[in-house]
């Protein structure tokens, strides 16, 4: 099923654009040329190129031209929408100019553009029957849904590793999935997909030499996406709610943070330091970076477990995948609280 030869290939290749890469913008970076980046939820010392989604983004292109073009047509939907999304949001980590209304827009976009433009599976939720019939309903709730799972990655992301964390769970929790029902295109993509992101992982942790930066997130969660709606298309069998599951920490993050500052009457959409990630980093001791990576090491539970649910739900129980739903988002809250009580300037600046 796996072409191993085409995997070490893939390494190669993809090895040699990032690097490349990375060594151009450390160059520009000693002629100073920089972003001067600074956000308030900024917890790391020093100039960070925020260049993990350009390396992520074009190795999986140039691979793709280079040692799968069988798979080019079928993921042109994905090609397009990712490089809309990635172009702008990129943009936005070089001059942090865009109003988040704004990204909201390319989120859009983006979304509509692979949605419009890619076959949507079927969803067989009860209480979403009615709209079956209605297919630019159908797609709008595609769209959306894509939306918020680009802003739950956003979310996430702050952590030397955390995104790759959550992407490589996610990713590996899809390819799972593919081989059990032996998905040749499924397989091989997830493959690609994970060659790719741990390149960047490695740059990114532990030693925080690139950051994801707002456009390897989008990008990530894009591809995260994607993966799940080719999935659950060829797979009609698979029960809607298991894209939930696979996706657990994401969604649970995104509705957690948008109930939690709509409760303190700050807008869901201004950035802050009081995510569980944060939490955790405030407990920590230490220098930037040692708590940065343990925090991020302690966060991994949260990464893991829709894996294993996953895992759980394809070999012995595929119901009941809300209920595995709300059984984490329990344990995610429980978490939140237990720090929440034990900081005593919850607000205060990292």
């Amino acid at each position: 099923m796996i072409d191993y030869n085409k995997i070490v290939l893939a390494v190669l290749i993809s090895s040699i654009v990032q690097i490349t890469i990375y060594f151009f913008i450390r160059f520009l970076i000693t002629k100073g040329i920089k972003s001067n980046y600074f956000a308030k939820q900024k917890i790391h010392e020093g100039e960070v190129p925020r260049v993990g989604g350009l390396l992520f983004l074009s190795s999986f292109l140039i691979t793709l031209m280079i040692i799968g073009t069988n798979y080019i047509l079928l993921t042109l939907p994905l090609v397009f929408s990712s490089l809309i999304v990635f172009l702008f949001s990129f943009y936005e980590d070089l001059r942090q100019s865009l109003s988040p209304y704004f990204r909201l827009i390319i989120l859009c976009i983006g979304s509509f553009v692979f949605t419009f433009f890619s076959e949507l599976p079927e969803i067989n939720i009860s209480l979403l029957q009615l709209i079956k019939d209605h297919k630019i309903i159908e797609a709008s709730l595609f769209i959306l849904s894509l939306m918020l799972l680009m802003n739950g990655f956003n979310f996430i992301d702050g952590l030397n590793g955390l995104s790759s964390f959550n992407f490589l769970s996610i990713v590996s929790s899809v390819l799972y999935v593919g081989y059990f029902y032996d998905d040749i295109f499924i397989v091989n993509l997830s493959v690609f997909i994970i060659v790719f992101a741990i390149i960047v992982f490695l740059f990114n942790f532990p030693f925080g030499k690139i950051f994801l930066g707002d456009s390897g997130s989008y990008t990530y969660a894009l591809f995260s996406g994607a993966l799940i709606i080719y999935l659950f298309q060829r797979h009609s069998q698979l029960p809607t709610l298991l894209a939930m599951v696979i996706l657990s920490y994401p969604i649970t993050e995104m509705l957690f943070s948008i109930f939690r500052k709509i409760l303190l009457k700050y807008s869901p959409l201004r950035p802050d330091v009081n995510h569980l990630h944060h939490l955790i980093f405030k407990k920590l001791s230490g220098n930037l970076r040692a708590r940065n990576n343990m925090a991020s090491l302690m966060m991994l539970p949260f990464c893991i477990i829709p894996f294993l649910l996953t895992y759980f739900s394809i070999n012995y129980n595929l119901n009941d995948n809300f209920l595995k739903f709300v059984i984490y988002v329990i344990f995610y809250v429980i978490c939140y609280l237990i720090l929440f009580r034990s900081i005593k300037n919850i607000n205060s600046k990292l």
